[in-house]
């Protein structure tokens, strides 16, 4: 923490509240020592706080430092000052290296009630900023050290320009100090690294609340309008990507995922209503819809393009922008449910529409259909409706040419009198029959089937008597009454306006 530990205040070994002629007369005094080699310390060195160099290019730095007006008021802000009893007993606590005895007491005198004094807060500041710096950074004494600051340089800032600057210089450009002091923590934190409030200290927007308006709005724009930047930045990345129509940078998201984090992070810091916040996730959540809508008119990729669209849906947007990204939404859902239903029920599909010629081919068809349809109730369960409607649209499919066997075959015996083909197909078509009521069919389906089975199951034992007395007569037809063959065809064609 160098704003602290390298303070020209510190390095020459004064009070940030002494006069240009102190400052002068001490400067004079360490170049001296220092030319002739001798090292000179002072009650409010310190030590503990590390190494002090006094040589001579540290004393022509500090003196460089704080010679303008602005200079010595800015570094005033990060050394102690001594303004009554509390501070000196306070400081004195300092130099014996008790530093917890030191905040404590500054801390107990600002939550007294009764008139206080800005120089308590800006000590326990000082000590907060080094307690803060010492093993990585501690974001919890940065935060109190950065709201005492902010309390002094905003209520207080005339009583610092009093008590450092002899209250007569009207020349202080408030704003430009502001900035500084703001500039000087960013480095700070910064320095750091990106983990302790974030990318850019983005958390660290916050912790300005105690600022001057001006400073505090500063910060903000500081942090957060490089973030804004490199979010735009990728978005016409993306754009470029989109025109080239490159599939494989789609599939990778256009690279727009390595930048999701910050709009996270500017979600966490920013208010939703925030202006700024609003157009940069509305444009960042559309670039991402644009990036389905690609997927699934150019590539006709509904799986990616669904991807793409939860993503956007996932995040932050507004208006109008939100109103598409939900109607896209839809559009791509139903896009992606008929892919799904082609991968999954595309076999049986074709099965339902092959040509049936036998009966031998529809027994093999009915047993193509059962393992297909096995397959898709281990995906999506034995209650799915789209599943028992396709497994009814088989049974339906089965049976309608069942029917039309039994009806032809009867029609044959009439003018062929070929008994045997008759008794074949009514046994085949009994069987199958039966095979259909053990798929997962639907309550009409079901009835239907069993409406035709019990008309074949009656003609099949017709012919079955019929064929056990054949051998007590030379004619079949002296057997079978020739209603019989009425009746059966009148039920089975009935059954087709199921």
């Amino acid at each position: 923490m160098d704003l602290v530990l390298k303070n020209p205040f510190r390095v020459l070994g004064l009070p940030a509240t002494s006069s240009a002629r102190d400052i002068a007369k001490r400067i004079s005094d360490l170049e001296t020592f220092a030319e002739i080699g001798k090292a000179k310390s002072y009650p409010n060195d310190f030590p503990f706080f590390g190494e002090l160099d006094r040589s001579i290019e540290s004393i022509k730095d500090a003196s460089r430092k704080i010679e303008q007006i602005e200079g010595r008021l800015f570094h005033s802000f990060f050394w102690f000052r001594s303004a009554d009893s509390v501070d000196e007993i306070a400081l004195e606590s300092l130099s014996s290296g008790n530093t917890e005895e030191a905040l404590s007491l500054w801390s107990k005198q600002l939550i007294k009630n009764g008139k206080k004094k800005y120089t308590w807060n800006l000590n326990r500041c000082v000590l907060n900023l080094l307690n803060a710096s010492r093993i990585g950074l501690d974001v919890k004494k940065m935060d109190e050290a950065l709201e005492d600051l902010g309390f002094v340089i905003d209520d207080y800032l005339e009583g610092s320009i009093q008590d450092v600057l002899g209250g007569n210089e009207s020349s202080v450009n408030r704003k430009n100090l502001g900035r500084k002091v703001v500039d000087a923590v960013l480095e700070v934190v910064n320095s750091y690294g990106v983990d302790t409030y974030g990318k850019n200290a983005i958390r660290l927007v916050g912790s300005f609340w105690s600022f001057p308006l001006e400073a505090s709005d500063y910060a903000s724009s500081r942090i957060i309008n490089p973030l804004i930047e490199e979010v735009n930045d990728a978005i016409k990345v993306s754009e470029r990507l989109r025109e080239n129509n490159d599939l494989e940078a789609l599939k990778a998201k256009n690279r727009l995922d390595g930048v999701e984090l910050i709009i996270k992070n500017l979600r966490e810091v920013l208010d939703e209503e925030d202006i700024r916040f609003q157009s940069v996730a509305n444009a960042y959540a559309d670039e991402i819809r644009a990036c389905a809508v690609l997927a699934l008119n150019t590539f006709n990729n509904p799986k990616l393009a669904y991807m793409l669209i939860q993503w956007a849906l996932s995040l932050p947007s507004f208006s109008r922008v939100k109103e598409r990204i939900e109607e896209n939404t839809e559009i791509i859902k139903g896009w992606v449910e008929d892919d799904e239903n082609d991968e999954i029920y595309g076999a049986i599909v074709k099965k339902l529409k092959v040509d049936l010629y036998t009966l031998n081919q529809a027994s093999s068809m009915l047993e193509g259909m059962k393992a297909e349809l096995s397959k898709i109730r281990a995906k999506v369960g034995s209650t799915d409706k789209h599943y028992i409607k396709t497994s009814s649209a088989c049974a339906h499919r089965i049976l309608g040419f069942l029917i039309d066997s039994v009806n032809t075959a009867q029609d044959k015996f009439t003018t062929g009198r070929n008994f045997t083909e008759l008794q074949s197909t009514i046994s085949q078509a009994t069987g199958l029959t039966k095979k259909l009521l053990l798929l997962d069919i639907d309550e009409e389906t079901r009835a239907r089937v069993d409406k035709n089975l019990e008309t074949i199951e009656g003609l099949n034992r017709n012919v079955n008597v019929a064929t056990a007395e054949r051998t007590n007569s030379s004619s079949i037809f002296e057997v079978i009454p020739g209603w019989l063959w009425v009746v059966g065809g009148v039920f089975l064609l009935s059954m087709f306006g199921k």
